[in-house]
């Protein structure tokens, strides 16, 4: 039987930003793409040292149930409204 490796994103993501936090780097805030309910508790722990800014959803399907006892408007939104895609539209340079 043949085996997939799991990829380590999660564990991955969570480690750099816990790792900044212990190693005193300078960053404001955290923006994180995504729904999964992995990263509730660094969400959680970021929120409370103000060091959270919103969590984009890549589809409004993707949400984790985890993150409405969190959340208010303010603090997510999705990849596929209007003003976040103008906000993050790639624009072709000219040259």
């Amino acid at each position: 039987m043949i085996e997939k490796k799991k990829g380590n994103v999660d564990t991955d993501i969570v480690f750099a930003v816990m790792k900044a936090i212990a190693d005193r780097e300078k960053f404001d805030q955290v923006i994180l793409v995504s729904g999964d309910g992995d990263y509730f508790k660094m969400v959680k722990y970021l929120m409370l040292k103000n060091r959270f800014k919103k969590l984009l959803y890549p589809n409004r399907k993707s949400m984790s149930s985890l993150y409405r006892s969190l959340m208010n408007n303010s603090l997510y939104a999705f990849l596929d409204d209007a003003g976040i895609k103008k906000k993050i539209k790639r624009v072709k340079s000219r040259k």
